[in-house]
């Protein structure tokens, strides 16, 4: 697998956080902003969170461009089990799609190119395994724990068709802020994979700014670096 494919495989899956829609629900939005290593706007995320009674149902991320085009959505379902949400990015640009669904009780991954047919796998082993947002739910419900010790997890990554493990690990705790890395468990991936940093602010459990490569292309079609900070 080419370098490329693998930056792609852990933005895509990685990337994706934190986002909602319901009716008769609480329901939030906030927004990150995306720029590039010139500092330059590159786009926008809005996330739209459902929750009832504090327990996140729904969401949904939407990526625009600085002209104001959505250029990429993913819609994630938390309804029956937070830790694996069932989703559906699809992004625009490059017409691919990937997710997680369920069919007959079983967890099935898919994804899809422009012009190709649809590949998928069913999951057979779910215990400890988590997909797309869902890692980041069961992190900031454990910072904590992080600031003790590395937290490991296996994460679904649909570009793979499989699950792999991955570690997270604290790098710098300072006032309110935790900042931490993400590192797959795997040879080849820890190889080639870029590095991304998170900081989350322990009090509002929230992810205040990501920083590593993203999963929306650039004005040329390549992949890109950039920093991320949010706001609530």
């Amino acid at each position: 697998m080419k370098p490329s494919s693998l930056r792609t495989v852990i933005v895509i899956s990685l990337l994706m956080v934190f986002s909602s829609a319901s009716l008769g629900a609480e329901r939030e939005v906030h927004w990150g902003e995306a720029r590039n290593e010139q500092g330059e706007l590159v786009y926008k995320e809005k996330h739209s969170v459902t929750r009832e009674g504090g327990r996140v149902i729904t969401s949904l991320t939407e990526y625009i461009s600085p002209a104001g085009q959505v250029i990429a959505t993913m819609e994630s379902d938390y309804s029956q089990n937070i830790s694996m949400p069932t989703y559906v990015f699809e992004d625009h640009l490059r017409g691919y799609r990937e997710g997680l669904r369920k069919e007959d009780g079983r967890y099935i991954i898919f994804k899809q190119s422009r012009g190709g047919k649809e590949e998928t796998e069913a999951v057979t082993n779910t215990e400890d395994v988590f997909s797309c947002q869902g890692w980041h739910y069961y992190l900031v419900d454990n910072l904590a724990a992080l600031e003790q010790e590395n937290v490991e997890l296996n994460l679904i990554l649909p570009s793979e068709l499989k699950a792999l493990p991955f570690e997270i690990q604290q790098v710098r705790s300072t006032g309110d802020r935790v900042e931490a890395v993400l590192k797959f468990n795997h040879w080849l991936f820890r190889y080639f994979a870029p590095t991304l940093r998170l900081v989350y602010d322990r009090k509002s459990k929230k992810l205040v700014e990501y920083t590593g490569i993203s999963n929306i292309l650039d004005s040329k079609g390549d992949r890109q670096d950039v920093r991320i900070v949010y706001r609530y």
